[in-house]
């Protein structure tokens, strides 16, 4: 009798504390991703009794926020599809998205809460959240967005000293206003404008030359070398052809950038050895989470493995010109423009200024720091200079502005069967100062400087003609 006594309170205790484990498991280790689990209804719920706090952008537009009338809550997005998908929408029936979602627990007032906030969280009591100010700025966007106006891409602006997001545009877009009216026909439109294309996959083409630039130059390339190019060239038996199989006769490195020469690449990146590529792939963030407040798919080297121990003799050879299994978000390959212009330096990249409380009291600034040091400065300068010879007297001449030197890289990517290549255009400007990082895609729109290189020319002219205090 004692003994079934003794077991039973074994088993209770046992149990007592097993679930002691799961609850810290639960509420303390896994509290940050059940929160943020687009699944967890508890955030949708606080809809009704928590005022969303507002949205703004870096010179204090609205770009969200919510109005009550007659104790009836409306969320209102003035900008409308300007600022979509980026800053997401969030109902009651279909839950949030973007921005929204992610800055949720700041919107809400309950991360880093006031005390008078805990109280109401605690009596579950009507209150206020907290505003959001963005680095965003509205008229870069809407350049970006008009640009990019009827076809489907995407523009992102950094800055490259700061991290700044300054715009990230995607098309098709929607507007969040009466979502709940108008769902069905935007969740089911075959051109997707709830996907973010600034933060999906493509391959790269040739704007991945910058990162293969960086494995040449390590192997101890001379730049001033010539190579003639026929063409095409064999490579283990593997043809490796120009577009449109143009013959670029003698070219050194310089040359080669500006002309988008993929057999150059493809023959040097062979010689520097997979181990050398891979390494300038890791120092710009393929394989890696990319630290920022929306999630960013972690660009890819390889199928099977994100940044595989070595790639063999073909694939390298395709991977140096961006195509092969190569996968890169324009968000990303902003961000590697933005380091070659910072000195080789990517700086975190942040969408996020600062948190206001309902007080307008500052609870959170965002720190600038840097993410990783991709490049050497001596190595950045000699990338650049390549850039600047592709908007001087190469393929990235579309971009170039009157008195002021851009520095840019095209690319053309290939995606399988009988469509046109995604256009690619990356740019810093002013080459010796920079103060703007772009990243523009257009899918299936042919050569990057026809279809990408006029957005981001507009994105920069803008940019650059702002007075001094305007994006402050």
């Amino acid at each position: 009798m004692r003994r079934g006594i003794r077991y039973v309170a074994i088993g209770f205790a046992t149990s007592f504390i097993l679930l002691s484990f799961g609850l810290v498991y639960w509420q303390v280790a896994k509290a940050d991703s059940l929160q943020n689990n687009p699944a967890n209804r508890r955030l949708i719920l606080m809809e009704d009794r928590v005022k969303r706090g507002g949205i703004f952008d870096r010179n204090g537009e609205i770009l969200a926020q919510t109005k009550t009338t007659d104790g009836k809550k409306t969320r209102v997005y003035p900008k409308g599809e300007i600022m979509e998908p980026l800053i997401g929408y969030a109902t009651l029936k279909y839950g949030a998205s973007g921005l929204e979602h992610s800055l949720a627990d700041w919107l809400f007032g309950i991360r880093n809460s006031t005390p008078a906030q805990e109280l109401e969280q605690i009596f579950q009591l009507p209150r206020q959240g907290d505003d959001v100010v963005l680095t965003i700025d509205s008229n870069l966007q809407k350049v970006a967005f008009d640009a990019l106006k009827g076809k489907r891409g995407t523009a992102v602006a950094l800055d490259p000293r700061t991290g700044e997001v300054l715009a990230l545009v995607s098309q098709p877009s929607f507007d969040p206003n009466n979502l709940d009216k108008n769902w069905k026909e935007i969740s089911t439109v075959e051109s997707s404008p709830l996907l973010n294309r600034a933060l999906s996959k493509y391959p790269p083409g040739s704007t991945m030359k910058v990162v293969t630039s960086a494995a040449l130059l390590r192997a101890g390339l001379n730049t001033t070398d010539l190579y003639n190019c026929t063409g095409s060239t064999v490579i283990n038996g593997q043809r490796i052809g120009e577009q449109n199989d143009k013959e670029h006769g003698w070219v050194n490195f310089n040359k080669a950038l500006a002309d988008s020469c993929n057999t150059y690449f493809a023959t040097f990146g062979v010689r520097a050895g997979s181990q050398r590529f891979l390494e300038a792939a890791r120092g710009f963030g393929f394989g890696q989470k990319i630290p920022f407040e929306l999630n960013v798919a972690p660009s890819t080297v390889a199928n099977q493995k994100a940044l595989p121990d070595a790639l063999d003799i073909n694939l390298l050879a395709e991977s140096t010109f961006g195509q092969g299994q190569v996968m890169v978000s324009p968000f990303h390959m902003a961000l590697i423009t933005a380091g070659i212009a910072n000195k080789g330096v990517i700086m975190t990249p942040h969408i996020v200024d600062r948190v206001l409380d309902p007080d307008q009291n500052v609870v959170l600034k965002t720190k600038i720091q840097p993410w990783l040091e991709a490049l050497t400065n001596e190595e950045a300068e000699k990338v650049t200079s390549a850039m600047i010879t592709a908007v001087n007297d190469g393929t990235a001449q579309p971009g170039a502005l009157p008195d002021i030197q851009v520095a840019a890289k095209t690319g053309s990517a290939e995606t399988g069967g009988d469509v046109r290549t995604h256009g690619w255009y990356i740019a810093f400007a002013p080459a010796d100062k920079p103060q703007i990082a772009v990243a523009v895609l257009v899918e299936n729109g042919g050569t990057g400087g026809g279809s990408a290189a006029p957005v981001a020319k507009a994105l920069i002219q803008e940019a650059l003609s702002m007075k001094e205090g305007d994006r402050k």
